[in-house]
Order: C-alpha cells, then sequence, then structure tokens
C-alpha cells in the first residue's frame, strides 16, 4: 500500500511540472499582415507652371499710382506647350494688360489729379490676378482664378473665375455643364437645385449670409461659366454683392460628385 501511494504523488508531481511548463512557454510569433503599396494615380501628363508679370505705375513725381501682378497658368503635356490652351492664356494676359493700363491706370491719375485739387487722401490703387489649379486628375483640368483689387473704394472688390478643361489628342478644351452632366435633361437647373439646398442649409444658421430672395436670385445671376470641378466636386461660385452682403464674399457650393448620379460624364464617376 506505501509503495502504491508513493506511486500515486510522485505521477501528481509529473503532471503539475508538466502543467507549470505550458503555462510558461513563450507565446508563439503572430504572422504578420501583407503590406499592402499604395496605388499611385495615373499621371495624366499634364504640368502647370505659373507665369507672373508686375509692376508699378507712377505718375508726376513719381508718385505711386497703381501696383499691379499677374499670374496665369502655362500649362504642358509631357513637357510640350498645348497651342488651345496656350492661346486661351496668351489672350488673357493680353486683355489684362489692357485692363490695367487703359482703365485702372487712368482712373488712378484721375483720381490722384481730383486729391491734389481738394486735399483729401489718394490711396494707390491695386490690381491682382492670380490662379490655382482645382483639379488635375484623369482627363480633366479646372483652373480657378482670384482677382483682387482696390480702386479707392471703401474695401477691396473680389471676383472669382474659373476655366474647366478636357484633355483629348495631346490639347486641351473648353467643357460646359452639358459637357459634364450629358445624362441630365436640365443640367442648370440640377446644379441649382443641389446649391440652393446647401444655400437653405446655411441660411438657417447664418441668416445674414444671404439676401431675404437668395433662392430666386441665384437662379437669375448664375452665369453656365461660373463652376470649376475638383476632385470630388463641381463647385457653382457667386460674385459679391449678388446673393449676399460683402462679408460673405464670393459664395461657393459644392457638389459632391457621387451626388450626381448616372447624369455625369463616365470620366467623373
Amino acid at each position: 500500500m506505501k509503495k502504491r501511494i508513493l506511486a500515486l504523488l510522485a505521477a501528481c508531481l509529473l503532471l503539475l511540472a508538466a502543467c507549470h511548463r505550458t503555462t510558461e512557454e513563450p507565446p508563439q510569433p503572430q504572422p504578420e499582415p501583407p503590406v499592402t503599396e499604395p496605388v499611385e494615380p495615373e499621371d495624366n501628363g499634364i504640368t502647370v507652371e505659373s507665369a507672373v508679370t508686375s509692376g508699378t505705375e507712377t505718375g508726376q513725381g513719381d508718385v505711386e499710382l497703381l501696383r499691379w501682378s499677374l499670374s496665369l497658368p502655362q500649362v504642358k503635356w509631357k513637357g510640350q506647350p498645348m497651342m488651345n490652351i496656350g492661346n486661351y492664356y496668351d489672350t488673357l494676359q493680353e486683355k489684362s494688360s489692357l485692363r490695367v493700363q487703359e482703365e485702372l491706370l487712368p482712373m488712378a491719375q484721375e483720381r490722384r489729379e481730383v486729391a491734389d485739387v481738394d486735399g483729401s487722401l489718394f490711396t494707390p490703387f491695386s490690381w491682382e490676378a492670380e490662379y490655382a489649379v482645382a483639379r488635375n486628375k484623369g482627363n480633366y483640368l479646372s483652373i480657378k482664378r482670384q482677382t483682387t483689387s482696390f480702386t479707392g473704394g471703401v474695401h477691396e472688390a473680389n471676383e472669382l473665375a474659373a476655366e474647366n478643361w478636357l484633355l483629348r489628342d495631346g490639347d486641351c478644351y473648353l467643357l460646359s455643364i452639358q459637357d459634364i452632366l450629358p445624362g441630365a435633361g436640365a443640367p442648370r437647373d440640377l446644379l441649382l437645385d443641389k446649391a440652393v439646398e446647401q444655400a437653405a442649409a446655411k441660411a438657417a444658421e447664418q441668416p445674414d449670409a444671404f439676401f431675404e430672395q437668395y433662392e430666386q436670385l441665384m437662379r437669375d445671376v448664375w452665369q453656365e461659366s461660373d463652376w470649376f470641378l475638383t476632385e470630388q466636386a463641381v463647385c457653382l461660385f457667386f460674385p459679391e454683392y449678388a446673393i449676399g452682403p460683402y462679408i460673405a464674399g464670393p459664395q461657393v457650393f459644392e457638389i459632391p460628385l457621387g451626388d450626381l448620379g448616372d447624369s455625369l460624364a463616365e470620366g467623373l464617376r
């Protein structure tokens, strides 16, 4: 009997030792998750560089009358200039130069002469035009331009403009809203309806952002050239004072591309 008891005790000790070794074994290393390389967007070959011109115009006695600056895009495809889009911005540069020299400079000179006569304060005029690339993806390029000017009033004036381009056969061609919404029976109404919805939501939170009849004003004043594309949206913009006070500035409404459904051109879906 004594031998049997000793044997049982030995077996129990061996079992406990085995359990202790099991609990102390280090955890097995877990396999690391596979590494997913980021997918780079396809290069469309379009590059945009800046062409900047500026100057200061003076009057008698080297009195400063006007400071101006103009920045416009130089667009290339695979390193080569494109004729169509290049001609467009060359023409725009000529028109801007004429505006500075034939409109703003004579106005500043006249304002200066009046100030000399009546002893009022003359502040030099300023005019600055710059651009930003809102979208350069796929076959779509959107250039947004802003002009800020001071011509002696109470405050500066701000203007927005934009050009939307389709890359085709190595050149860029201007797009219309019909081009980007070929599936819509009334593209203008479709975009304005969605912009008005956003304005209504904003007006509920900021009543002072809009004039009282802002919805009708939006439908009356919006021009079909007043839009640009981003990678996520079609953006409609309205000039200062068009639908709200000066403090609101030019107003922009971003309509997500996903909200336009099958109306949207396939290349933008």
